[in-house]
C-alpha cells in the first residue's frame, strides 16, 4: 500500500532546523519487495511524537483552509522518519544521525515514539515513548563515523528482538535491508510505502568501498549493494537494520547510514559496522559505565537519515518538497 505522503516532517523543517545535506541524507528501499507481515518482528519505526499527536488531535491544519492536513489514520505514516531495531525488550538500535540535531546536540527523548509490532504504518502496532537516548561518544556528524545510537524505552516492547552479529559478514554474503523509505531512485518523484519493504544486497569488500568513497569510508563502516545500482536503501530508511543469516538465524550486521544518491550505479550503500560496537552496545544495555557523547562545534554538513532536530517547527512544506529535489547527491540518508 502506497499513499500520498507529504512528509510534513521533512517538508516543514528545513527552514528552521535542518541543513540541506541533512534533508538529502534520508534513505529508502529501492528495487525491493513488500515484506511479509511478521517477517521482521524486531523492526521499529521512529515517529515524530508532536507531529503524530498533532495529526490525531486535528491541530496540523492547512494555513489556507484551516482544515486538517491529514487523516487521523495517517498519524504513524506521516510522522515516521527513521527506522530502528529492537535488540532488547527496552532498547532500540538506530543511527546517531537520526537523533542528533543540526547543532550537534541530542534531541529530547520525549519528542520520539518507537512504533513496534507492525509492518504497516497505517494499521496495528504499539507506540512506546522513549526514556533516554545514548549516542556513541565518537559519533561525528560531519563524517558519519560511529553512526550509532541506542534508545531506552519507557516500557517493555516484548521479546521480538534481534541479536547483533559480533563479526563482519563475509564479502558477497547476501544481506537484507528493511525500511519504510522512498522506493524511487528518480530524484523527480517520491513514493513512500505504508508497508515495510526489504531488499537483498551483497556485502562489498572494503577495498571496493574504499575505491568508491575514499577517505569518507572509515573503519566503522561497511558497504553493501551492486556496482550496477538498481537496489539500495535510501530516504526514510536511516537507522534501520541490515540483516544477514547466521546459521539460519537472521542477525543484525549493520545500520542504514549513508550513501551517494540511492541505487546509483557505481555507488554502494554505507552501513554502520556493528562488529565494531558490540562491547559498547552490551555495556549501555547492561547499565555499565560508558563515555558520554558531547556535542562538537563541527557543522553537521553531511548529516543523514531522518536525523536532526526535525521534530521542531513547521515552515512551508511546499518549499521543502522543491528543495529536496535539489540536494540528492550529497551524503547520508535521512
Amino acid at each position: 500500500m502506497t499513499i500520498l505522503k507529504l512528509r510534513v516532517l521533512q517538508a516543514l523543517t528545513v527552514l528552521c532546523c535542518l541543513s540541506l545535506s541533512q534533508v538529502h541524507a534520508q534513505t529508502k528501499i529501492v528495487g525491493g519487495v513488500k515484506s511479509d507481515p511478521g517477517a521482521w518482528p524486531s523492526a521499529v519505526a521512529l515517529l515524530n511524537k508532536p507531529l503524530a499527536d498533532g495529526i490525531e488531535a486535528g491541530t496540523i491544519v492547512s494555513s489556507l483552509t484551516g482544515l486538517p492536513l491529514f487523516l487521523v489514520s495517517e498519524a504513524n505514516y506521516q510522522s515516521q522518519n527513521c527506522g530502528g531495531s529492537l535488540i532488547d525488550s527496552k532498547w532500540v538500535l538506530t543511527a546517531a544521525h537520526c537523533v542528533v540535531g543540526e547543532d550537534n546536540t541530542v534531541i529530547a527523548p520525549e519528542t520520539l515514539y518507537a512504533l513496534v509490532g507492525t509492518s504497516d504504518l497505517m494499521s496495528g502496532g504499539s507506540r512506546i515513548t522513549v526514556k533516554s537516548i545514548v549516542v556513541h561518544h565518537a559519533y561525528n556528524s560531519q563524517t558519519a563515523d560511529s553512526d550509532i545510537a541506542l534508545l531506552e524505552l519507557e516500557s517493555s516492547a516484548g521479546d521480538s528482538t534481534t541479536d547483533v552479529l559480533g563479526v563482519d559478514p563475509a564479502v558477497d554474503t547476501i544481506a537484507t535491508a528493511i525500511g519504510w523509505g522512498d522506493t524511487t531512485a528518480d530524484d523527480a518523484t517520491t513514493s513512500y510505502p505504508a508497508d515495510l519493504r526489504e531488499v537483498d544486497l551483497p556485502v562489498v569488500s572494503r577495498a571496493d568501498c574504499t575505491n568508491v568513497y575514499g577517505a569518507d569510508f572509515t573503519n566503522n563502516m561497511f558497504c553493501a549493494g551492486y556496482d550496477a545500482g538498481g537496489k539500495d536503501s535510501c530516504q526514510g530508511d536511516s537507522g534501520g537494520p541490515l540483516f544477514v543469516s547466521d546459521g539460519g538465524v537472521f542477525k543484525q550486521a549493520g545500520v542504514v547510514s549513508w550513501g551517494t544518491g540511492c541505487a546509483q550505479a557505481g555507488y554502494y550503500g554505507v552501513y554502520t559496522r556493528l562488529s565494531q560496537f558490540t562491547t559498547w552496545i552490551n555495556t549501555v544495555k547492561s547499565g555499565g559505565t560508558y563515555t558520554p557523547y558531547i556535542a562538537s562545534s563541527i557543522s553537521s554538513s553531511v548529516s543523514a537519515g531522518g536525523g536532526g532536530n526535525f521534530w521542531f517547527g513547521f515552515p512551508l512544506f511546499i518549499i521543502m518538497l522543491v528543495l529536496r529535489k535539489l540536494i540528492i547527491g550529497t551524503k547520508k540518508r535521512n
